[in-house]
């Protein structure tokens, strides 16, 4: 088993684990929160117990469930796919705040700071790609606010345009427009 673990001072980001099952099931099954994901059927725990098997052998994949600290509460997910250490690139999404309440706290973007950190720190990529569906106006502002931009070149992963009949924008964070957003939002959160 993996054990990846960010530590913040009210969140912490825990590589995903059997505990966390019922919450993500029940997060991605909720109408209101699935509505944009790549999820066409009901998730249960049989293909969630599958979907583990796969990841853990997968290193090109990873899914970091937040917990709010205070109260020991999961409230959202965040993770990458594709992951390519040669060209320092990968596709970051898994995003879904499961617990409406923490969307847009604090919690959730001092969770989004911790990851991003992670992502072109440690981790070592350049380059973060995002798909997001084109009519989900929050996404796109929230990872517009957080330093991605539309890519209107040559589509990186053009098999992530078109997902399950939706229709999709790239967008792309280079390490530089990570750096340039970091300072107003540690501001913001008071760090």
């Amino acid at each position: 088993m993996r054990d990846l673990r960010l530590e913040g001072q009210n969140v912490y980001l825990a590589e995903v684990e059997e505990q966390y099952f019922p919450y993500i099931i029940a997060w991605r099954n909720d109408p209101l929160n699935n509505r944009y994901l790549n999820q066409p059927f009901l998730l249960d725990m049989e293909k969630q117990r599958a979907w583990y098997e796969r990841y853990l052998s997968d290193s090109a994949q990873g899914l970091l469930v937040v917990v709010d600290k205070q109260m020991d509460t999961p409230f959202a997910t965040m993770g990458w796919t594709d992951h390519d250490i040669e060209e320092r690139v990968c596709i970051t999404g898994r995003l879904l705040v499961g617990d409406r309440r923490y969307r847009g706290s604090t919690l959730f973007a001092e969770a989004t700071v911790l990851f991003a950190d992670y992502m072109y720190g440690s981790f070592g990529v350049d380059a973060c790609y995002a798909h997001i569906v084109c009519e989900n106006l929050p996404s796109i502002r929230y990872h517009e606010k957080y330093g991605f931009c539309r890519n209107d070149g040559i589509p990186r992963f053009p098999n992530e345009l078109i997902v399950n009949g939706m229709r999709q924008e790239e967008y792309v964070r280079l390490q530089e427009n990570w750096q340039a957003v970091r300072p107003s939002l540690l501001e913001r959160l008071g760090f």
